[in-house]
């Protein structure tokens, strides 16, 4: 990759090389443990309200993204969600719910994927994926699933996401910090 190739054709190839980490059985078996690691993450969670809760499954999501980039980490994502609901629901199954923790994955691994870490980067991956998908996406699921307005669930998430961002945000950095530390050295990507 050159730095003056266009963003797309750059895009493409952290396509192609997420697409290819799902054929190694290290990148296959460490999804897998990541996997089991974000079902046990999401299980312990603090239910503010009925369609409220606070979790720390984002930063396996992240994690995945950023060591196998953003295909392997929507399928890891929509796995992980399927697999919660059945070992530890919180709630009825809805596919919508599904689709936002592959675009989780998917998003952090745009961001993540083979790149240092660094505050801009954690933070720009973390807004994107609490504000577009977690409050937006999320409390359209919500209106869909339990008919309550819009405009009523949105203030309550809206709030609750930006005031744990600058908290998350810290949490990935440092989480990302120490993994990129530990896979340079155990040659995990």
């Amino acid at each position: 990759m050159h730095k003056n190739e266009p963003w797309w054709r750059r895009f493409l190839s952290t396509l192609r090389q997420s697409a290819a980490e799902q054929k190694r059985l290290q990148s296959l078996v460490m999804t897998a443990l990541l996997i089991a690691m974000n079902i046990a993450l999401s299980s312990f969670r603090l239910q503010l309200t009925p369609q409220t809760r606070i979790s720390f499954g984002f930063l396996v999501s992240a994690l995945t993204g950023m060591l196998f980039g953003p295909v392997v980490a929507f399928n890891a994502g929509a796995i992980g969600d399927i697999l919660t609901f059945f070992i530890a629901p919180g709630g009825p199954y809805f596919p919508g719910f599904t689709l936002t923790a592959a675009l989780e994955g998917f998003v952090y691994g745009a961001f993540l994927y083979r790149r240092p870490v660094s505050l801009g980067r954690i933070a720009a991956a973390r807004i994107s994926v609490s504000l577009l998908l977690n409050v937006l996406l999320n409390t359209f699921w919500l209106v869909m699933l339990y008919g309550k307005s819009y405009e009523l669930l949105l203030p309550a998430r809206l709030t609750k996401s930006l005031l744990l961002l600058p908290l998350e945000i810290l949490l990935l950095v440092a989480v990302g910090r120490a993994a990129q530390k530990i896979a340079r050295r155990t040659a995990v990507t």
